[in-house]
């Protein structure tokens, strides 16, 4: 077996806004795809340090048929969850630094596994969609025409094993949070489920201060596979999948308020000091870091965060979320839904479902 990466773009250069098309060649046999974007903060600064939220759509499609399609914040999640730490990331603040972020669409159940991949041949006009609107800004966003990306598949370029199948995410649903009551969201049942994510961020507020509890229920619960309250599935994905680590350059100032995409974060040291001006953390406040510092440094100061919830995201993964013995097969059931309770206003949570498409 070869395997080799492949560059269908290399720092293409992006309008502002803009959806880019990649056409994928109906001979590839791909096990996941690498995206890279990248700009240039303003002449000033950009206080926002990311541009994950600026990316609303990556998508693969065959003409009307959606093979996987959700934002770079939710693929960073999923990625976060499937690899136990959050993909590449070069974020900072200073004036006309570049920042990098990164995400994969895994097409694999897990790292190494060789039978799961999207073969391309099976479809008519496979293509790759990015779509991003980024914000231009001398002081908190980027330059303008700064923006770039980079794709690189990994591919199998010969003596590929049989085919299994691809392992495929959408976001089914986006709902704006209510004091209380259930939200419903109905489960597709035309491939087998693996897991369920749902994202909820809203600043200094833990995902479970929007949402109490999370229940799956089959055919007017016949059977339940999971019925938790949300607090307790955050702290048991601390268990299965640890902390996540995100470092950010912040300015150079008397304060700083850099906001990270781990949310409950438990420390967060900073460092490293420079000759004349040093900086301590006043305060956590889930995603939310506040810097006191003193003035006339021009070292880089960093903040190392360490946290749980991913974009404000928890998953429930059903048995191993690989076995096809485990996961939720859609054979005899007539109805799948997934109820999130309510606990405040102010989130617009978003639920991502994974399946297995044969």
């Amino acid at each position: 077996m070869r395997i080799r990466d492949v560059y269908l773009l290399n720092a293409q250069s992006l309008n502002d806004a803009d959806t880019v098309i990649v056409d994928l060649t109906r001979s590839l046999k791909i096990l996941f795809l690498r995206i890279i974007y990248q700009a240039t903060n303003g002449a000033t600064s950009n206080t926002l340090a990311k541009l994950n939220s600026m990316v609303s759509k990556i998508q693969v499609l065959d003409g009307s048929n959606v093979l996987h399609s959700l934002s770079l914040q939710e693929e960073q999640a999923v990625n976060a969850f499937k690899y136990r730490r959050l993909p590449y990331q070069y974020l900072t603040q200073a004036a006309a630094g570049v920042v990098k972020e990164e995400c994969a669409i895994d097409f694999r159940r897990t790292p190494g596994d060789m039978g799961f991949y999207l073969d391309t041949s099976r479809y008519q006009n496979p293509q790759l969609q990015l779509t991003h609107s980024l914000t231009i800004s001398a002081t908190a966003g980027f330059a303008t025409g700064s923006g770039k990306v980079t794709v690189i598949a990994r591919v199998i370029d010969s003596g590929a094993p049989t085919n299994l199948g691809f392992v495929m995410a959408k976001e089914l649903d986006s709902f704006s949070s209510a004091a209380s009551g259930d939200h419903n969201t109905d489960l597709p049942l035309d491939f087998p489920i693996a897991a369920l994510l749902v994202s909820n961020p809203v600043s200094a507020k833990a995902p479970s201060e929007t949402l109490s509890n999370l229940k799956v229920t089959i055919d007017t619960d016949s059977y339940i596979p999971v019925n938790e309250a949300y607090a307790d599935l955050e702290q048991r994905n601390v268990n299965d999948y640890g902390l996540f680590e995100q470092i950010l350059e912040y300015l150079h100032d008397t304060s700083a308020t850099p906001k990270f995409d781990p949310y409950q974060l438990p420390r967060g040291p900073v460092g490293p000091e420079g000759a004349t001006g040093k900086g301590i953390l006043t305060l956590l406040d889930q995603e939310a870091a506040t810097v006191a510092m003193t003035t006339g440094d021009a070292a880089a100061n960093l903040v190392h965060a360490r946290g749980s919830a991913p974009h404000s995201s928890v998953i429930y993964e059903f048995g191993d979320g690989m076995t096809a013995e485990q996961i939720l097969a859609p054979q005899g059931i007539g109805k799948a839904q997934l109820k999130l309770t309510n606990a405040a206003t102010g989130a617009t949570p978003k639920v991502v479902v994974v399946q297995q498409h044969p």
